[in-house]
């Protein structure tokens, strides 16, 4: 479950970032959430440490936190550095990146992007926070081809795939290829399920308008209709 979907509630204020939380578990009976950067009212390690508590008593997963265009190696090294405190603070597993915009050179893009990943992704493994790329429109890596290349760069296995879950591109995959998250769409049919190769955790998302909690109740509900949950199965203990 994405805070990307109940946006519109959280960013006027009719749903604190706790609230929804609660909720997710509550009423959505979400088995984890994916949390974007853009939706915490604070970004501070009290905060953080209140989401990460809030979390356990409610037996519900904080997956990952989702930093958009995160590699683009125009911005700070301070933004990754943020993100990954943050992450840790809330005890998720996996950060959400995308590339930059591709530049008027992207060679020399592509090039200082593959740089700073690897940066970052050392830092990310000193702590344990295992980086996710996905596909964007628009940037340095707009589809799999890219991103399969650009990793092949990073070279590292604390950098792996955030896929659409119904998309064709997943043909491409080889055997190796380790893909942790898989979107989908509020709009998307879940019968497209039913069919799909399943490989990491299902996350619902997309606009959630006016009535987030419904439209999101009624795609989880038809989900579970196919007899899939909507994220990985809950880990037994050994």
């Amino acid at each position: 479950m994405a805070s990307s979907s109940f946006a519109a509630l959280l960013r006027r204020g009719s749903l604190t970032h706790l609230e929804w939380l609660e909720l997710c578990s509550s009423r959505l009976a979400a088995d984890g959430v994916v949390l974007a950067l853009a939706d915490f009212p604070r970004t501070d390690g009290e905060y953080a440490a209140q989401v990460k508590k809030i979390a356990v008593d409610l037996g519900i997963v904080p997956v990952a936190l989702d930093v958009p265009g995160l590699l683009d190696p125009n911005r700070p090294d301070a933004d990754r550095e943020s993100a990954l405190s943050l992450a840790t603070g809330i005890g998720a597993a996996l950060i959400r990146v995308t590339g930059g915009h591709p530049g008027t050179l992207p060679p020399e893009t592509f090039a200082r992007t593959v740089a700073a990943t690897k940066a970052f992704v050392s830092a990310a493994k000193a702590a344990n926070v295992t980086l996710t790329v996905a596909p964007a429109a628009g940037s340095l890596l707009p589809g799999l081809a890219e991103v399969q290349n650009f990793s092949k760069y990073v070279d590292s296995a604390w950098l792996r795939y955030d896929l659409p879950a119904t998309s064709s591109e997943r043909a491409q995959l080889g055997g190796r290829d380790r893909v942790l998250v898989e979107r989908f769409g509020l709009d998307e049919d879940p019968a497209l399920l039913a069919s799909a190769d399943r490989r990491g955790w299902l996350v619902v998302e997309g606009d959630g308008g006016e009535d987030p909690f419904g439209r999101v109740s009624a795609v989880l509900g038809a989900i579970r209709s196919l007899g899939q949950r909507p994220q990985m199965p809950s880990v037994v203990p050994g």
